[in-house]
């Protein structure tokens, strides 16, 4: 576990800052992750195939760079890394506004660049963060703080769509993409608060923002030290002990079948609900909603759940939801639609609490000098996850009726919601959070 120290000052404006921050670079990446493919199809005549192939310049490289990325947030202090990941993500931005000045070709390429520059600063952002929050704020605060971080995320994905809609509309590409670049930019004016958070040359070092520390880490023995670990390293950190195993393994099951349903959901249901586009876009609005809402509520649990039964009980809502979806996804008719839209709440409510639990837990569980690599790991094997589990999907669902692989996959979700309530993860945490 990691030791705690005394909150550095000013953390208050830290606490208040980083969320903003957050949210002002996540509404800018769903502004462009919903443009780019709109704009691609509607102006340029992209196929499925282009469309595939910006999917994957947005995703393959917070994979294959994971190992890389985990290396700067080592070598560099954390505001240093922060910055220059939104810098990353500004020129994104920018590369995107240009890309309809050149010919149809040239303009999916530099569409390309600007994909793979997001997902640059999303994977450096992603392991960064999970680096500095453990390190600036005092270990009873990172609930309240990780929830924050959630609403400002979730709130963007929601809100995000629908505003660059009306801009792309009104404005038209290079002020709406042009705009982004700008939200970036002011998220880097409220990152450069962020303390000079180094991670420790050594797993004995585990103090908070540079100052002393007040007692060692207890990494497991032979771990590689900071700065010569490997995706590997990260892995074996990730499975290390029954807790951090169980919820490894939970996650990677729940993007894989999450992602196989995505793939046929849709067609199941116009096939088999009085769905309309309408209908299907209030249903997800929604339900993003209640992600907010879980993530409020993260930080304000009864006592009880504050610790691991609180992870157990939400993880085990997250999936199980899927398992509501599926059966009425095969039920049809009104009430099988009701049925997927009160599975989609369950699921949004509680992966919403469930994430700032498992941030909370891997944040006391991993020492600071083995954090990146793990971080890293972890994010690259559950992005592995979602691909495979939509070429799975889709493969299936030519294979059988697409409906029968629903209620298939929504049953077999139980298995992780029974992995997730085991005892190691129930127990992992006191409910002192």
């Amino acid at each position: 576990m990691t030791t705690t120290t005394e909150p550095l000052r000013g953390n208050d404006s830290l606490a208040a800052s980083l969320p903003v921050a957050n949210f002002l670079s996540f509404f800018a990446i769903a502004a462009v992750e919903f443009s780019v493919p709109f704009v691609a199809v509607d102006a340029l005549g992209a196929n499925a195939t282009i469309v595939a192939l910006l999917g994957i310049c947005r995703f393959a490289p917070q994979v294959l760079l994971a190992g890389r990325a985990a290396r700067l947030v080592e070598r560099f202090d954390q505001r240093a890394v922060m910055i220059g990941s939104e810098l990353l993500r500004a020129m994104a931005f920018a590369l995107a506004a240009l890309g309809l000045a050149f010919a149809p070709g040239v303009a999916i390429g530099i569409f390309c660049l600007a994909n793979i520059s997001l997902a640059c600063g999303s994977i450096l952002t992603a392991v960064s963060t999970q680096v500095l929050i453990p390190r600036a704020f005092a270990d009873e605060a990172l609930p309240k703080i990780y929830s924050r971080l959630g609403m400002a995320e979730s709130s963007a994905d929601a809100a995000a769509p629908f505003v660059t809609g009306l801009a792309l509309a009104g404005l038209g590409l290079a002020p709406t993409f042009g705009s982004a670049a700008a939200l970036a930019l002011a998220a880097c004016g409220l990152l450069a608060r962020i303390p000079r958070v180094r991670v420790p040359s050594g797993s004995t070092a585990d103090e908070k923002t540079g100052e002393a520390s007040t007692a060692p880490a207890d990494p497991a023995e032979g771990t590689a030290p900071a700065g010569k670990s490997t995706l590997r390293d990260g892995l074996v950190v990730n499975f290390r002990t029954p807790a951090l195993r169980t919820v490894t393994v939970w996650s990677l099951s729940y993007n894989f079948g999450q992602c196989v349903i995505e793939a046929v959901l849709l067609i199941t249901l116009l096939k088999t609900t009085p769905l309309t586009a309408a209908m299907f876009g209030v249903i997800r609005s929604c339900a993003v909603l209640f992600a907010v809402l879980g993530a409020y509520m993260a930080a304000r649990l009864p006592r009880a759940l504050r610790g691991g039964r609180g992870t157990s009980l939400f993880g085990c809502g997250a999936v199980g939801a899927y398992t509501v979806i599926g059966l009425g996804a095969y039920a049809g008719g009104t009430s099988g639609l009701l049925l997927v839209l009160a599975g989609f709440v369950i699921d949004e409510f509680c992966s919403g609490v469930v994430l700032v639990r498992v941030q909370t837990f891997r944040a006391r569980a991993i020492t600071d000098a083995e954090r990146p690599m793990a971080t890293a790991s972890y994010r690259a094997a559950n992005l592995t996850a979602v691909p495979v589990g939509l070429a799975v999907g889709g493969i299936t669902g030519v294979l059988m009726s697409s409906a029968t692989l629903l209620l298939i996959i929504g049953l077999a979700m139980v298995i992780p919601a029974v992995m997730i309530w085991s005892r190691p993860v129930r127990e992992s945490e006191p409910t002192m959070a």
